[in-house]
């Protein structure tokens, strides 16, 4: 028995050195949100920085099928004003071919893992988006880059680079009709889908979306209700379909949902083991948590949503354990509480925060 303790003592101090020698990677706080070629086919990429605590450029490097390259340290105050920076070749510590005619391109850091998926565009076999012609340009459509479906490249028929990317010049249109023949989705529900911008299909399943101009494989559509706080994690099947999009264009397509998915994907199985909050209903301003998983020296926090999917509260911790005082006076009702460590998703938690 001492034996077998004194090897569990040891197998832990083992973990525990090891987790403190390799510390979990940080993702980059960093995203390509738009791709520009100007008549002579030189490139121009803008980068978005997504968080407050890091605004260098010291280690990123940018990549494409031709090769890769180092940026040089860039000392530019729109990083800190606008945590908008844009970036050509001459931002390079070597010159770098980004083809206007299709390419995969990607900015990374090498000590850190990504937030979104590399930009694969026009005659790529795997491409999602069409080249840019003149005047055009491949925008990152985003809302929330904890989300698969939350955001998506799109081709921008109004560049906006060194500003804020919104959807203007970004979205077409589909339509149709959505049968749901077993009577699956929840009534008053709200649709999104990869790319495809909230909307709410009418009493007979006659629906109209904004969605952004790529290709679009849609085989599931999240949903919310405003009025119950079930969030966008929950989706149903739809039967595949393939739409490509273009702006200010309508696309005729049906959808036909066979089934549906109650649980959070991003959420692993055991996520009760991994964070725990009480009391629920929280009832003065405040609770307590336990996290399982260290959060010692890592960027690890707390969030809560509203219902409407909207962010009301942020909060960084350092302990495995501790208490919360919200920053305001919350509207009763249902919330969402999210763990972040290093800023990856580990768990989510329902509340209700009571009068």
């Amino acid at each position: 028995m001492v034996m077998k303790r004194n090897f569990a003592f040891g197998l832990l101090l083992l973990i525990l050195n090891f987790l403190k020698a390799n510390p979990l990677p940080v993702p980059n706080n960093f995203v390509l949100a738009e791709l520009f070629f100007n008549s002579e086919g030189k490139w121009t990429i803008e980068l978005k920085f997504v968080d407050d605590y890091y605004f260098g450029t010291d280690g990123i490097y940018v990549s494409s099928i031709s090769g890769q390259s180092e940026l040089k340290q860039l000392n530019d105050d729109a990083i800190f004003k606008t945590k908008i920076v844009t970036i050509t070749n001459d931002s390079l510590k070597s010159d770098l071919l980004i083809n206007p005619l299709g390419d995969s391109v990607f900015v990374y850091c090498q000590s850190a893992y990504p937030i979104i998926h590399p930009l694969v565009f026009g005659n790529r076999v795997t491409a999602s988006v069409r080249a840019p012609q003149v005047s055009e340009s491949i925008a990152l459509y985003s809302f929330d880059f904890q989300d698969d479906f939350a955001f998506d490249y799109s081709i921008d028929k109004s560049p906006s680079l060194g500003n804020e990317n919104d959807s203007t010049g970004m979205c077409g249109t589909i339509r149709g009709k959505i049968y749901d023949p077993y009577n699956l989705l929840p009534a008053n529900a709200w649709l999104a889908g990869n790319g495809i911008i909230n909307f709410k299909p009418d009493a007979n399943g006659d629906y109209c979306a904004r969605i952004t101009s790529s290709k679009h494989n849609i085989d599931k559509l999240y949903y919310f209700i405003p009025e119950s706080g079930i969030s966008s994690g929950y989706y149903v099947k739809v039967l595949p379909v393939v739409v490509t999009t273009e702006p200010d264009t309508i696309v005729n397509v049906d959808l036909h949902i066979y089934d549906i998915v109650s649980s959070v994907e991003s959420i692993k199985s055991n996520q009760e083991n991994i964070f725990n909050i009480t009391p629920n209903p929280i009832i003065e301003s405040s609770f307590h948590y336990e996290i399982t998983i260290p959060v010692k020296s890592s960027n690890s926090y707390i969030e809560l949503f509203n219902i409407s999917g909207q962010m009301v509260e942020r909060h960084y911790i350092t302990e495995s354990s501790g208490k919360i005082n919200l920053k305001q006076q919350l509207t009763a009702g249902n919330y969402t509480v999210k763990l972040f460590v290093n800023n990856k998703n580990y768990a989510n938690s329902k509340i209700i925060v009571a009068n």
